[in-house]
């Protein structure tokens, strides 16, 4: 039997878990250490005790890590967006293409014919939108607008934040102080920042439709003097509805002069520069054909599907978010495309006889949410595309789909990399092509 491990102690830290902290036993135990590097002798105390393992905080660092770096935002370790500032960028890069190969091998047993050099960006002014809550404390107190603290619900006020685009960043302590000089700031919960190329957009949840008149009037003022535009939503029964649609908020995918717009509310990749370079990536990889037709499951405002479609016959867009489909087609209509068609459908199941799951697609593309596409497995595997490019926001999941499409060799792991998406934080995207 396992002797309890220590309430406080000393231990080498052995490696990163995916989640961004430290990795050690105590006592034929895993203890998971928050900001601990791989390599550092640290002290750690206890903050919660599992069965299977304990959770610690660091206490000292005795001996660093040669990749250990000074976070420079002054917010870091309390607010919960970035986790990893206190590791090299080049650092970062290393620990996300060992856990991606982790995964591969421990969850699929397979290794890529070949490994992607990863798709990186700038480590810093990288992210083009951000979810912020709005926290109403008691009557008279300011409102506080930031990111919700780390395990609470508490929101960390933020004046500037170093991986949000410059604009976007500078916008964050003017409007911190305007909402603290509304009459009813109360009716506000919760706000995004859309960076868009060019342009801001400021979009507000609200609990109710109307407002003071003169805290309206402010935030027009206020947007109009940003040079931001405002959206302004009601939030009923979980949901928000957005009475007006933004025109002018677009981005560009670096392929055939296509600028998509989107809303600021809307599911965007966060990183622009990361984003481009996917898409010419995706575009390599299918080596697609004249003749080919090609099916983007997940597809959203047509990220891949719009830039895809000119070197192709026929392009069909899969996705459930009603408003996703109705951006698709208008964006579809806004850069000349024809052979592109967007479909609503639940691909948290089998499709079975929907109709567009009965073509013969030479080019399958897909960009699952979190908990992957197990539901498509049997799908894809009966449609025999020539090549299908997976992208993922979680390395479990692609592992667990990868192994099914490769069981019984119906499927070849052909190549897979990392997508740096989110520098700073222990979140990453991945790649992989399966033919």
């Amino acid at each position: 039997m396992n002797s309890q491990t220590p309430q406080q102690g000393t231990v080498l830290v052995e490696r990163l878990a995916h989640d961004g902290r430290g990795v050690a036993r105590v006592a034929g135990k895993t203890l998971f250490i928050d900001g601990a590097l791989p390599g550092e002798e640290v002290r750690y105390r206890i903050s919660k005790r599992r069965a299977r393992y304990d959770e610690a905080l660091t206490l000292e660092i005795l001996h660093p890590s040669p990749q250990r770096v000074a976070p420079p935002c002054p917010h870091y370790g309390r607010c919960g967006g970035c986790n990893l500032q206190h590791l090299a960028p080049v650092a970062q890069l290393e620990v996300r293409q060992q856990h991606l190969g982790d995964a591969l091998e421990r969850i699929a047993g397979l290794r890529p014919r070949r490994w992607l050099d990863p798709v990186a960006s700038e480590p810093w002014e990288y992210r083009a939108r951000a979810r912020l809550a709005i926290e109403c404390g008691e009557r008279g107190s300011a409102p506080t607008l930031g990111l919700r603290r780390e395990g609470s619900r508490r929101v960390e006020a933020l004046h500037s934040c170093p991986v949000l685009v410059a604009a976007a960043s500078a916008l964050l302590a003017p409007l911190a102080q305007l909402l603290g000089e509304l009459e009813q700031p109360g009716w506000l919960q919760e706000a995004w920042l859309a960076s868009g190329e060019p342009g801001l957009a400021l979009a507000l949840g609200c609990t109710r439709a109307t407002a003071h008149p003169n805290d309206l009037q402010r935030l027009h003022a206020f947007c109009a003097a940003h040079s931001v535009q405002l959206q302004i939503g009601i939030v009923n029964d979980g949901r928000i509805r957005w009475p007006e649609r933004l025109e002018a908020l677009g981005y560009h995918t670096g392929c055939a002069d296509i600028r998509l717009q989107f809303q600021p509310w809307q599911f965007t990749q966060a990183n622009r520069t990361v984003n481009r370079a996917l898409i010419a990536l995706v575009g390599d990889l299918l080596q697609p054909q004249p003749a080919d037709l090609l099916l983007d499951l997940f597809c959203g405002i047509g990220n891949f599907a719009l830039p895809l479609a000119g070197r192709v016959a026929q392009v069909t867009g899969i996705e459930g978010d009603a408003a996703s489909i109705e951006c698709a087609r208008h964006n579809a209509q806004l850069n000349g495309i024809a052979n592109a068609e967007f479909l609503r459908a639940d691909l948290a199941h089998d499709p079975g006889a929907s109709a567009w799951a009965r073509r013969r697609y030479q080019l399958i593309v897909l960009d699952p949410p979190r908990a992957g596409a197990a539901a498509l497995v049997p799908t894809l595997l009966r449609l025999r595309p020539r090549r299908l490019c997976y992208i993922s926001c979680d390395a479990a999941t692609l592992a667990r789909d990868a192994r099914n499409l490769c069981a019984d060799s119906k499927l070849e792991l052909l190549a897979a990399g990392v997508l740096d998406m989110f520098p700073q934080t222990s979140h990453f995207e991945s790649i992989a092509l399966f033919g």
